[in-house]
């Protein structure tokens, strides 16, 4: 994150090979098995922390931000 409170910031000019964009579900998978699998991971949040959509908007109720037949 750029502002270093949920990590390490940027470096310029050094590769990654998978750079994921947002900390919620799909995000945070998408680190896991992307270092599961040996590769180097950059992320990227606009939020102070991880979460996404379901947590920062906090839907009243809500559990996940895309529809469920649960």
């Amino acid at each position: 994150m750029a502002d270093g409170t949920m990590g390490r910031a940027p470096v310029k000019g050094v590769q990654v090979d998978v750079a994921v964009v947002g900390a919620g579900f799909g995000g945070l998978y998408m680190v896991h098995k992307a270092r599961e699998a040996g590769l180097t991971v950059q992320g990227f949040e606009a939020g102070g922390g991880v979460g996404g959509t379901w947590y920062w908007n906090r839907y009243p109720g809500a559990r996940c931000d895309i529809p469920s037949l649960f």
